[in-house]
């Protein structure tokens, strides 16, 4: 009888995948590719990499499973192939997979082949939204051994790297790409974007910034009103902006609710670590009172006393900021 994948050990793994390396089964390997276990999984991605050309087609499948990790290896062992007849297929999945890793791995398998056929597709996700697939693509590019055409070109590859120190030198030329970087889904990168423009005081920024202001994010919101400030946008002109955002603290109607049915809860929602054992307490109460006069009368008693709490959790809600 067989041993289920999930019950073998990590030898068993490595025994298979070298068994199947010398028989040179490639559907095998390919089915390991699934592995709960990250080793087996790894190691068949190298073996399938070793034997090069042969297994390029079958990769090539494999891009298209189901399944995140055999993407994730089929990527991986295509970049150790380094056969070019994979490039449409890593664009392919660098341009529109469902996973992001999987998209960072296909970056970094496009440039350990090398060819220029993948620098149209590596150079439009200089531009994409998630950092990760942004710095392999740049990483893939100078292992190609591509040059920005453009200032454009050369300020995205350099938000890519993360090269804050050189987008300083580009000066408001580099405005344009650093607005395009703020629809991005990363804090941290938004956050030294909006520093540098801060620094140029280009009256263009003044749109994006705005947006900033209102972001969820009370730091890049408190970044975003100095960086409106240095570019141009009038300090009284700033409250009525950041009065526009998405308000993220906790709704004080569904606090008093909370704590009107459930006492305690109302706190925990409003972030008090003592909500649930109040919680606890109260109900605990209310099943012992239960047992002595019934399910009804505690529940009519207890009413009134809730709310109370429910009044005074609303007005504590409401005086939380998100600020």
């Amino acid at each position: 009888m067989s041993v289920p994948g999930w019950l073998r050990s990590p030898f068993a793994a490595k025994t298979d995948t070298g068994s199947l390396l010398k028989e040179g089964n490639i559907p095998g390997l390919i089915r390991l590719l699934g592995s709960r276990d990250p080793e087996g999984s790894r190691r068949a991605a190298a073996a399938l990499g070793s034997l090069g050309s042969p297994a390029v087609p079958a990769l090539v499948s494999a891009l298209g499973s189901a399944l995140p990790m055999v993407r994730l290896g089929a990527a991986e062992a295509l970049g150790t192939a380094r056969d070019a007849r994979a490039v449409p297929a890593l664009a392919r999945v660098l341009g529109s997979d469902r996973s992001e890793e999987v998209r960072w791995q296909a970056a970094i398998a496009l440039g350990e082949i090398g060819s220029v056929l993948a620098v149209p597709a590596l150079v439009r996700n200089l531009r994409d939204r998630n950092r990760y697939v942004r710095l392999g693509s740049a990483e893939a590019l100078k292992k190609i051994g591509w040059e920005p055409r453009g200032e454009a070109d050369r300020t995205h590859m350099l938000i890519a790297l993360q090269d804050w120190e050189a987008l300083k030198k580009i000066g408001p030329a580099a405005a344009g790409p650093l607005h395009d970087q703020l629809t991005g889904n990363d804090p941290a990168t938004k956050e030294q974007i909006i520093a540098l423009l801060s620094g140029m005081g280009d009256t263009s920024s003044g749109t994006v910034l705005r947006e900033c202001m209102k972001d969820r994010d009370p730091r890049l919101r408190w970044h975003a009103v100095f960086a409106g400030m240095d570019c141009g946008i009038a300090p009284d002109f700033l409250p009525r902006i950041v009065a526009g955002r998405e308000r993220t603290g906790p709704v004080p109607a569904a606090a008093a609710l909370l704590n009107f049915l459930f006492l305690g809860i109302g706190y925990n929602y409003i972030g008090k670590w003592w909500g649930f054992p109040v919680f606890m307490s109260y109900m605990t109460l209310i099943v012992l009172a239960q047992l002595a006069v019934g399910p009804f009368i505690p529940y009519l008693v207890s009413y009134p006393v809730t709310a109370i709490f429910a009044v005074q959790t609303y007005f504590a809600a409401k005086k939380m900021s998100d600020f």
